[in-house]
C-alpha cells in the first residue's frame, strides 16, 4: 500500500511559477497543508512501525516528509531520498511564470504552446521532459514495489500523476486530467485509488 502526497504550497506555487527540477520554499500555507496530511495520516494509520517514508530529494518535497515524519512521530532524517521521484523537468522553463513563457515564445517558437496542447503527453520543453518522460522514469522505481509494502511517498504534481498512472494502468487522457491537489492523499491499495480528504481546504496547486 502507498500514501502519496504532493508538497506543500511553494513561494513559486503562489507566484505561478514553473519549478521543475529547481525549487522554492513552502509558504505558511504548504505548512499548514504539510501539517494536516501528517494528521490526517496519524488518525489512518494505527501502527507507524512498518512504514518507511520515501520523498523526491527537492527541497519543497523533503520539507513536506519532514513535517509529516514528526507528527507520525518518525525521525526526518530516515526520510529516504529517490531522485526518480523528482518533479518532471522542465528546463528553459523553469522559475517562469506561464506569461513569461508566452511571451518568450512569441518571438522565439510562435507554436510551442499550440504544439504541447496538440500532444500534452509526448510534447517536451526546451531542454526538459515530457509526460512519457516523467511516467518511463516513475515506472522503473514503482514496478519493483511488491504490495505488501507500506510506504508513504512526498513527490509533486506531476510525478504523482505519472505515479498514479502507472499504478493504476491509467490512460495519458485521464492521467493529464488527475487531481494534484496539495493537501489530499491519495491512497493506492488493491489496484485502487481512494482520496483521502484532510482538515486543511486551500491551495489546490496548478494543472501541468
Amino acid at each position: 500500500m502507498i500514501y502519496l502526497l504532493r508538497h506543500g504550497e511553494t513561494v513559486w506555487n503562489r507566484e505561478g511559477r514553473i519549478q521543475g527540477h529547481r525549487d522554492s520554499p513552502l509558504t505558511r500555507t504548504g505548512i499548514a497543508q504539510a501539517e494536516a496530511m501528517g494528521q490526517r495520516l496519524r488518525r489512518q494509520i494505527d501502527d507507524i512501525r512498518p512504514w518507511a517514508i520515501t520523498a523526491s530529494p527537492l527541497g519543497r518535497a523533503w520539507q513536506t516528509a519532514a513535517i509529516v515524519a514528526e507528527i507520525l512521530g518518525l525521525a526526518p532524517e530516515g526520510v529516504a531520498h529517490e531522485p526518480r521521484l523528482a518533479e518532471m523537468g522542465f528546463g528553459a522553463w523553469e522559475g517562469s511564470t506561464y506569461q513569461e513563457i508566452d511571451d518568450a515564445d512569441a518571438d522565439a517558437d510562435a507554436d510551442a504552446w499550440a504544439r504541447r496542447d496538440a500532444d500534452h503527453w509526448n510534447f517536451r520543453p526546451p531542454g526538459g521532459e515530457s509526460y512519457g518522460d516523467l511516467a518511463q522514469r516513475v515506472e522503473a522505481w514503482l514496478s519493483p514495489i511488491p504490495e505488501a509494502a507500506r510506504l508513504i511517498v512526498v513527490c509533486h504534481g506531476g510525478t504523482g500523476r505519472a505515479v498514479r498512472h502507472n499504478y493504476a494502468g491509467l490512460g495519458s487522457e485521464v492521467t493529464l486530467a488527475l487531481s494534484i491537489k496539495q493537501d489530499e492523499i491519495y491512497r493506492l491499495r488493491d489496484g485502487a485509488i481512494d482520496v483521502l480528504k484532510t482538515d486543511h481546504r486551500a491551495g489546490d496547486g496548478k494543472t501541468l
